[in-house]
């Protein structure tokens, strides 16, 4: 009878392990959201990463694209998610430190996500033609200036960091009257320089290779690092502008509530994944900062940013323009 009540515990233990494994995450597919469209260094980026993960973590880790209104379709997705991680979210933490700032969004950046980890930062910058006249910031801008209504710039978006930037730098210089067109995506703004649509860029990320391939011509740098690919280019604190904004990260985001043991399992993942060469080759191939931060450091920057970010709409009035 003893043996025969010991052989029952045996089973029960082995079928509550069974049970504890199959519930252990990841147990099936996992969907990231991806805020760009398909292609942009915010995609190419964040699939390498899933790779791995599906490798690591021995389930699919898979991108899907959900574009739109400054990546906050994308954060309102995974804000409305069940909280289990097999729902993420990757883009730019302009969803979260700019734009809010304008307009109103249908989540509270502070209550609505689990932060994960920051995966980059896009290089940015103001681009022209290679052959323009300008070789300085101080000549697009003196020029500019002398010329008020002339100039035509595009950014990625009303109210993002590449349009308050600029506006920034109008009001700094003083008397610039400019005119801003946003666009979505990199190839359409390089589309629109290069066909001579536009006078410059306020470019994130899709500029760089036009660097390298010498058919633009980088005016300054809005990083705190200078472009490798243009070395010789300084970035706007090295110019004197004080107080510019850390660059726009790339995040990895689930839905707040998100377990602590999960979010420490994918936390860990991302970060391993980030160090293999296939990545940091990836990285400097599109010259993008090896920025990475785990999730507290990543909630961090996005407080201190959007605080900054703030300060900077409310000084140029973007808020107040016709969006």
């Amino acid at each position: 009878m003893r043996n025969e009540g010991r052989f029952f515990l045996m089973i029960l233990l082995i079928l509550t392990s069974a049970s504890l494994a199959q519930g252990a995450y990841p147990d099936r597919e996992t969907t990231v959201y991806c805020g760009s469209s398909a292609g942009g260094t915010t995609d190419v980026s964040i699939r390498i990463l899933s790779e791995t993960l599906s490798k690591t973590l021995g389930q699919p880790f898979v991108v899907v694209n959900k574009a739109g209104a400054s990546h906050t379709v994308c954060a309102n997705l995974v804000a409305n998610s069940k909280p289990d991680g097999y729902t993420l979210g990757a883009l730019s933490a302009t969803a979260f430190a700019e734009v809010p700032h304008l307009r109103k969004v249908p989540y509270n950046v502070k209550q609505d996500f689990t932060w994960v980890a920051t995966y980059t930062e896009y290089t940015c910058g103001l681009v022209v033609k290679a052959d323009a006249p300008w070789k300085s910031l101080e000549d697009f801008l003196s020029h500019a200036q002398k010329n008020p209504g002339q100039i035509t710039y595009a950014s990625d978006g009303y109210g993002t960091g590449g349009h308050v930037l600029m506006e920034y730098l109008a009001l700094k210089k003083g008397k610039i009257d400019w005119n801003h067109v946003p666009m979505a995506g990199g190839a359409k703004m390089a589309t629109a320089l290069l066909g001579g649509h536009i006078h410059a860029w306020s470019a994130a990320g899709s500029h760089v290779q036009f660097v390298k391939d010498k058919t633009m011509r980088l005016l300054v740098g809005y990083n705190r690092t200078r472009m490798k690919a243009a070395a010789d280019v300084p970035t706007l604190a090295e110019l004197g502008y004080q107080g510019i904004p850390r660059g726009r990260y790339l995040v990895i985001i689930g839905p707040k509530g998100l377990p602590d043991a999960i979010q420490k399992k994918l936390e860990a993942a991302f970060l391993s994944a980030m160090k293999e060469p296939a990545y940091l080759k990836y990285l400097e191939t599109i010259q993008f900062p090896t920025t990475f931060a785990d999730g507290k450091e990543t909630a961090k920057n996005i407080e201190e940013n959007s605080k900054i970010w703030g300060e900077f709409i409310r000084m140029t009035g973007i808020k107040e323009k016709e969006k």
